[in-house]
């Protein structure tokens, strides 16, 4: 539980991935990304329930055995590249009949995700009462959006019409989001059909962390930590 609240961790995954193909199904160690995020998720002492939303029959069976599949596949409508996990959310949400409870979003293409970080993102959300949700982040160095530039009518224009001929030291510190840990209150997800609302709570994790794999240089980094024996095992 969390804030005294029933915790549900939502895994979205489908099949015909766009980037990576077959990502959710890659072997680290002698499990799936799928496998090793549902051990994660149901060995976490504050997740009470986890729930594997997928329209794979492969994928279905792998929640089966550990017992967070749904009744049924998940519709077509909402297993396209085009579908917001946003939906996808709300679509289990409605199915589960879940109220009164915070939701957690935990997608199988964060490799780096440890039990330890697991742990310190929702004990941190835990702690602070104030925010209504959380998000992690990563700092994010280059190209700073001051130096983006748009070309209209011929001419060069600052995106964001600001001063691009700045220092870099002088510039303001700028995250962008990993995708490792989304966390809010189901009702906020309801209502502002998001996980952001404007108190969340920033959790920042470490740049050697935060690998989010979305294109074949994600998945050679991938392949030369596993190379390396950088990934660590919390997934026995």
């Amino acid at each position: 539980m969390i804030r005294k609240k029933k915790l549900v961790a939502i895994i979205p995954v489908r099949k015909n991935s766009t980037g990576i193909k077959n990502k959710n199904l890659i072997i680290i160690k002698g499990k799936s990304l799928l496998e090793r995020t549902i051990i994660l998720s149901k060995k976490n002492y504050f997740i009470d329930k986890t729930i594997v939303s997928t329209n794979c029959k492969k994928m279905f069976a792998i929640a089966k055995k550990h017992e967070c599949n749904t009744k049924l596949l998940r519709p077509n409508a909402l297993s396209t590249k085009y579908a917001l996990s946003i939906d996808v959310i709300k679509h289990e949400i409605k199915k589960n009949k879940l109220k009164d409870c915070y939701i957690l979003l935990l997608q199988v293409t964060s490799p780096f995700r440890s039990q330890l970080l697991t742990n310190k993102f929702l004990n941190k959300f835990h702690k602070n009462f104030s925010f209504k949700s959380s998000a992690s982040v990563t700092k994010f160095d280059h190209p700073h959006p001051f130096k983006v530039q748009i070309i209209k009518n011929g001419k060069l224009h600052s995106m964001l019409n600001k001063e691009s001929m700045v220092p870099r030291q002088k510039l303001p510190k700028i995250y962008m989001l990993n995708g490792m840990f989304y966390i809010t209150h189901v009702s906020n997800i309801l209502k502002k059909n998001s996980f952001f609302n404007k108190r969340t709570l920033p959790f920042v994790v470490k740049d050697q962390f935060s690998l989010n794999l979305d294109n074949k240089i994600d998945l050679m980094i991938l392949n030369d930590a596993k190379k390396n024996f950088l990934i660590k095992d919390d997934y026995k």
